[in-house]
């Protein structure tokens, strides 16, 4: 006997022309992967994507043209479902796109009470330091695992907002400047203080330390850049130029040149040893906020408040191109350890470049305010970021 029943509304039939109610159940197989494939729901795009791969050849082909979903979380998902086949056309085809492509955010740690203004993170990418107005620096564990990482220490010493930090690169030393006026020099591990430094009459912007870790860089609100003996805590040298204030300072990876940027809107890069200034770099039409040097030292790349990347030639002194894109202010900048990706910071956004070419990778999207900070694991598998959200998110190949 046929029965008389009838599909209900809620009901998603193979082969009828109403829409997939979301939370439906389609069968029918790979029929059935297709039609929700062409759902307007997103859960349901992404839950067929991850069936298809069920069903051989066919399946893997409706994968591959998830790549060009109007959704970059369906795109996302089609990508990361492809990221390790062992297929060769699936090879060809991925090799267009970049790990940047699957970040998305893995964990958020909280801790800070107020805006984070400054991060550092180990060379093995294990241990974070985060810092902003509430005065203190925190240490989290980022560990093995992708998520539950937790804060292990606090170090607390200065009297007003800490705007910078930096971490030497053998990992056993953190230096902190704030708008207290002073440098202060710590045990990464132990959190105990070692030093601290006076000299500048305005705030501490800015430190960094050169590789061989003998010297201390700082750059400050009184326009001036300090270089300080790290053993001797003793004032080496004072380099002056800038009209303004001097708002990041940044080394070149052998450690010979010091590239500060102020809200005057220049660049100047100086020689470290002589203190001569090599290059004034001109071209925002508003104050540089923050930039970054090439891992081959070749490359400076520069964000301001005119929502602006400026690349430049350290050779010639000369631009190469300028970035579009960001609609905020550009408060970070980090470049991956192979040179090829740049990574910027602003209102909201976080911005992966093409380095080389200047093309943009993606757009990474979280915070809820201006990101102030951003810092990229050594072997690119880990980006995190702070700002004024209070928050810092963890970002990787989930």
């Amino acid at each position: 006997m046929i029965s008389k029943q009838q599909p209900k509304s809620q009901d998603a039939v193979l082969g009828g022309q109403a829409p997939t109610p979301l939370g439906a159940v389609v069968l029918g197989g790979i029929e059935g992967v297709k039609r929700r494939l062409s759902s307007p729901a997103i859960a349901l795009r992404i839950s067929a994507l991850r069936e298809a791969l069920n069903y051989g050849e066919t399946g893997l082909n409706l994968v591959l043209q998830g790549l060009q979903d109007e959704s970059l979380k369906v795109q996302r998902t089609a990508l990361l479902l492809l990221w390790r086949s062992p297929e060769s056309h699936i090879k060809q085809v991925i090799e267009n796109y970049s790990q940047y492509h699957l970040f998305d955010i893995v964990d958020t740690l909280q801790g800070h009470d107020d805006a984070i203004a400054t991060l550092a993170l180990s060379a093995n990418g294990k241990i974070l330091y985060s810092a902003g107005v509430d005065f203190s620096i925190k240490v989290w564990d980022l560990g093995e695992a992708k998520t539950q990482h937790k804060q292990i220490g606090i170090i607390r010493g200065h009297s007003n907002v800490i705007t910078s930090i930096a971490l030497s690169a053998n990992g056993r030393l953190l230096v902190s400047g704030s708008r207290d006026k002073t440098i202060k020099l710590w045990d990464a591990r132990s959190g105990k203080e070692l030093l601290t430094l006076t000299g500048h009459i305005g705030y501490v912007n800015s430190v960094a330390i050169t590789p061989d870790g003998k010297t201390l860089v700082t750059g400050s609100q009184d326009t001036t850049i300090k270089l300080w003996d790290i053993r001797t805590g003793t004032e080496i040298r004072t380099l002056r130029g800038h009209t303004s204030l001097v708002d990041s300072v940044a080394l070149s990876p052998d450690g010979t040149a010091i590239a500060s940027c102020s809200w005057d809107t220049t660049i100047r890069v100086w020689d470290l040893i002589s203190g001569k200034q090599r290059w004034e770099f001109i071209g925002h039409s508003a104050r540089v906020l923050s930039f970054a040097i090439s891992p081959d030292g070749r490359t400076l790349v520069s964000g301001s408040l005119d929502t602006r990347i400026k690349v430049w030639d350290l050779q010639t002194g000369k631009s190469i191109r300028t970035l579009e894109g960001h609609w905020g202010w550009v408060k970070s900048l980090t470049i991956s350890r192979d040179g090829k990706t740049l990574i910027s910071a602003s209102y909201k956004e976080i911005r992966v470049w093409n380095l080389e070419t200047g093309e943009p990778i993606q757009i990474l999207n979280g915070h809820i305010n201006l990101i102030n900070a951003i810092a990229l694991s050594q072997d690119g598998q880990t980006l995190v970021s702070g700002g004024e959200d209070c928050n810092i998110h963890v970002w990787s190949v989930p």
